[in-house]
């Protein structure tokens, strides 16, 4: 195999749907965090929980199923086409499993059940944007894809951020 250059013409666009994307994860995980503090707090204090497990379910199945439904879509397609097989298989579990939680939180028996599904879930979230950053979105550029193009324009990838 010989050692070849990588294509740099792109980074710059690559740094700034870098930048976006991380943006947007950050976000997404602040909301998302903030509620389920929010749903574990009234759990732990013995209040009423429904409100917080209703506001944290109603985020995950808009913003955040939105985002991953468009990944999904957009990235895994993409990955698919370049051979990353595998990785997109392993994606696709944590997928499976956010929302078997998103489920779990939804119709849990009781207020520590939908806490306990709640904190796994922030932690699978959290693990899924380190993958979409640091391995899905690298092994992308580095094929030959321009990714700034495939989520530019896509609020529910980038939020409002348009990369240029």
């Amino acid at each position: 195999m010989s050692h070849t250059e990588p294509d740099t013409s792109n980074s710059r666009d690559d740094s700034s749907v870098s930048s976006a994307a991380h943006h947007h994860h950050a976000e997404l995980w602040s909301q998302l965090a903030a509620r389920e503090a929010a749903l574990v707090n009234a759990v732990a204090a013995g209040h009423d929980h429904e409100e917080q497990r209703r506001a944290l379910v109603e985020f995950l199945r808009g913003d955040v199923f939105a985002h991953l439904q468009t990944e999904e879509m957009v990235l895994y397609n993409a990955a698919r086409g370049v051979g990353a097989h595998a990785l997109v298989a392993a994606l696709e579990l944590d997928h499976k499993s956010l929302l078997s939680l998103v489920e779990h939180i939804d119709q849990a028996a009781t207020g520590l059940d939908a806490a306990l599904s709640a904190r796994a879930l922030v932690m699978l979230f959290v693990l899924r944007m380190e993958k979409e950053e640091t391995v899905l979105i690298p092994a992308l550029a580095e094929a030959g894809v321009d990714v700034s193009t495939l989520i530019a324009g896509r609020p529910e990838m980038l939020g409002e951020i348009d990369v240029d």
